[in-house]
């Protein structure tokens, strides 16, 4: 039976071969995992936090995030954990606000004694600070300029900072025949606002000229937004909102006959979005920051089976927020291997800072070094479009494509 057990483990190992952390077999006889005088760490599990909003006006955004997070997870404990530690977590809703973001990393930290958490969330800004302070390890996903100043904080892309735009988002849509842009942003949203002033310089650069911006804080009123975009005389719609958001946006821009060349949004990749708004999104354009499903790699073949295996209540598998889970959970992983058998904080963090050639299994466009990659803010993107039958999402080449950074 512990043969059995140990094959059994081993062929988890080799399925993912290629996977960023390697696999730590281990068996009834193998020696206990130390005992480590840190939060979280106990000899057979290492205890993470998980944080995203649940609820509240972003929520849609997060939704699958942590199937991705169980699905890793997944994963890396069938193949026995990391050092012989079993990998769980426990997970707080910041209800999309920083308050609640706040309040759910303090639980977690202080109360519920975790080790370090996973975040995803456009509110980060709320407990940056604090976790900062005390040197706890966060991986996730960046919307916020927090993630480029603090160096406890590790993502695999950030898409905002605290000083430059990009030329991508622009020279894209320029290159495409817009000249006049409206964006549609959400006032209620910090993340909101400051993306669509990263869009403004960004399309500004490429001489797209922004005309205006509209509100789409729900509840929409979506003839009306949809007469100010074509009383703007744009022909370019730019999104900084959720994808539900931004597809009433474009509902009430159709149906008000607005002249538009380009319809671009960063968060409109979404299989969902397709079956509810249907043909009118077809033609419209989104970005992502890492290989998109249409590549259909090795590794996201390995990633949708362990959603099939761990997260099966997900349909479909292929989303975005999920793919992010998967990812951020990868790159905690990396960092407890880099920590050593009896891994501290400050161990994490400076082993993950220090780790190059990280390519997330090959679901990242190109390998990206921890150490200088801190404070940047990411120049590639790989854009697709909606087909015309508004089912399937077609890839533009080249991709990715990789614009130069914008002083403010």
């Amino acid at each position: 039976m512990h043969t059995r057990r140990a094959l059994l483990a081993g062929f988890a190992c080799l399925t993912l071969a290629f996977a960023a952390v390697a696999c730590h077999v281990t068996s009834d006889n193998a020696a206990a995992a130390p005992s480590c005088d840190e939060p979280g760490i106990s000899p057979g599990a290492v205890r993470l936090g998980l944080v995203y909003p649940d609820t509240g006006n972003s929520a849609s955004l997060f939704q699958s995030f942590r199937a991705g997070v169980d699905a890793r997870l997944g994963i890396a404990n069938a193949a026995g954990g990391i050092d012989g530690r079993r990998a769980d977590y426990i997970w707080r809703d910041d209800a999309s606000n920083p308050r609640g973001n706040a309040a759910a990393a303090r639980d977690l930290v202080a109360n519920q004694h975790v080790f370090g958490l996973i975040e995803s969330t456009s509110v980060a800004t709320g407990s940056a600070a604090y976790l900062h302070g005390l040197g706890v390890p966060v991986t996730g996903t960046s919307l916020e300029a927090a993630w480029t100043q603090n160096d406890n904080m590790f993502s695999y892309s950030n898409m905002i900072s605290d000083g430059p735009s990009v030329t991508t988002w622009g020279a894209f849509v320029a290159e495409h025949g817009g000249r006049r842009a409206v964006i549609a942003q959400s006032g209620f949203s910090a993340t909101s606002v400051t993306l669509a002033d990263k869009l403004t310089l960004s399309l500004q650069a490429a001489g797209v000229r922004v005309v205006g911006r509209v509100d789409a804080t729900g509840p929409i009123d979506v003839a009306g937004i949809g007469e100010r975009v074509r009383d703007s005389g744009a022909d370019v719609l730019v999104g900084a909102v959720t994808g539900a958001a931004f597809g009433q946006v474009v509902v009430g821009a159709r149906a008000a006959r607005a002249n538009l060349r380009v319809i671009l949004s960063p968060v409109s990749y979404d299989q969902r979005l397709l079956q509810v708004f249907g043909p009118v999104l077809a033609g419209v354009y989104t970005f992502v920051d890492y290989q998109p499903f249409e590549v259909d790699t090795p590794a996201h073949r390995r990633f949708l089976a362990a959603m099939r295996l761990y997260a099966p209540q997900v349909s479909p598998p292929a989303q975005q927020a999920a793919l992010a889970g998967w990812i951020s959970t990868d790159m905690f992983l990396r960092g407890l291997a880099a920590a050593g058998p009896c891994p501290s904080r400050a161990a994490f963090i400076h082993g993950l800072r220090a780790t190059k050639g990280y390519d997330a299994d090959g679901l990242l466009p190109a390998p990206i070094d921890f150490s200088s990659h801190f404070g940047q803010v990411n120049r590639c993107y790989t854009f697709l479009q909606v087909d015309a039958d508004a089912r399937h999402f077609d890839l533009i080449r080249p991709a990715p494509r990789c614009g130069t950074e914008l002083g403010q």
